[in-house]
């Protein structure tokens, strides 16, 4: 769809604020904000407070239903500023630490945000994108201004932000700099752990919601993607093989880099890490991260390990000699079956087996990371009972 296209901009979703604001008849002041949407586009609330009048970002809130109390300001000079979605009901994020830019679906008050990009987990507040804290300042000096009014007793005054007739614009014209729109990213996906909907830049990162990584997620992804593929002949097993231990090769290599980046650890080392390549099982890789770090990539795995490490070399078989065997092939990966100089025919029920394998080790490192750099844990355990449900549809 072309609302998805990578870093396209996304509307607002639209809706008015209104400020009530009433002078009583012993002189003090009182004041109303409402929220008003009827666009025929999907549109979400959030809460967070601001100080009066400087319009700084100090807090999120829980925007209350009947009968409930939103979170009490942080402050007594912090004023309630709602905030509307984009028009797909995520919300546009900037991380202050690394600046990355990301949306996701959720922009709570009950549990922290995650980076995707830098892992760093802040309120959600501090992840306000630069366009939204122009909007959030707005508001505030509109409101407070509001306030400061000469109006005489019993008189009633109105102020209107009115996104409506902002979204409504020609393209052409220019947008008051108070208006915030999102921009759509690269990777689009809802989080396996905890339900929510990122969308960010490149392709590996943390989900913002619970903070854990996509990585092996995605791998699963492309990999059931390929076994799909290769039951309808639209790739041969030569192809699949190759694509499958590079989608793995990639997943791996940009653990590893998380790992050189997030653990302390000297300088040659973390280079180490960064050039790493899962290509080989007997690379030092796999022995050096179980040593160091006690990863075990290959946990549960001993019997595998010699039809892994036979595939593994046949790829680069496949790769690089164009699938005739090699003394090379023959001295490194155990193929007593083969001869040099032969063509070797891949087969299809070879590359499931592998896919099967590919995504134990997969597991065994998306165990043992999360284990180092554990996720939050509230979204998921709010996000359990709806796929234990999703579970049971399914069986």
């Amino acid at each position: 769809m072309a609302e998805y296209d990578d870093f396209r901009e996304i509307a607002h979703c639209g809706g008015r604020i209104v400020f009530r604001i009433e002078r009583l008849e012993d002189g003090r002041r009182t004041y109303s904000i409402s929220v008003h949407h009827d666009r025929p586009t999907p549109a979400a609330i959030i809460g967070i407070y601001a100080l009066a009048p400087e319009g700084i970002p100090v807090g999120d809130f829980r925007i209350g239903g009947i009968g409930q109390i939103a979170d009490p300001p942080p402050s007594e000079t912090a004023m309630a500023v709602f905030l509307g979605s984009d028009s797909r009901t995520c919300w546009g994020h900037e991380c202050g630490e690394c600046g990355g830019y990301f949306r996701n679906g959720q922009h709570p008050a009950i549990y922290p945000l995650t980076c995707p990009y830098c892992a760093v987990r802040a309120d959600a507040y501090r992840f306000l994108s630069t366009a939204q804290k122009r909007y959030v300042k707005h508001y505030i000096e509109m409101l407070f201004d509001g306030l400061q009014v000469e109006m005489a007793p019993g008189a009633v005054h109105e102020i209107v932000i009115d996104m409506d007739a902002i979204v409504d614009q020609h393209s052409g014209e220019e947008r008051p700099a108070f208006y915030y729109a999102a921009e759509g990213q690269q990777t689009r996906y809802e989080c396996d752990h905890c339900g929510d909907f990122n969308d960010i830049r490149g392709r590996y990162g943390y989900c913002a919601s619970c903070g854990w990584r996509n990585n092996v997620q995605l791998l699963k992804a492309g990999l059931e993607a390929l076994r799909e593929r290769l039951n309808a002949d639209a790739i041969s097993p030569e192809e699949a093989l190759r694509a499958c231990i590079s989608e793995f090769d990639s997943c791996c290599r940009d653990i590893a880099a998380q790992l050189g980046r997030r653990v302390p650890m000297k300088q040659p080392r973390r280079d180490a890490l960064t050039r790493a390549l899962f290509h080989n099982v007997d690379a030092p890789i796999f022995a050096q991260l179980k040593e160091t770090l006690d990863i075990d990539l290959l946990q549960g795995l001993a019997s595998d390990l010699p039809f892994v490490r036979k595939m593994l070399q046949r790829r680069h078989l496949f790769e690089h000699n164009g699938g005739v065997v090699s003394r090379r092939y023959l001295d490194e990966s155990g193929d007593a079956t083969a001869s040099e100089g032969v063509l070797l025919r891949e087969t299809r029920e070879n590359v499931h087996r592998l896919i099967g394998i590919l995504n134990r080790i997969a597991a065994n490192s998306d165990r043992d990371f999360h284990e180092l750099f554990p996720p939050t844990s509230k979204p998921i355990a709010m996000f359990e009972p709806q796929r234990k449900r999703a579970q049971q549809a399914k069986s």
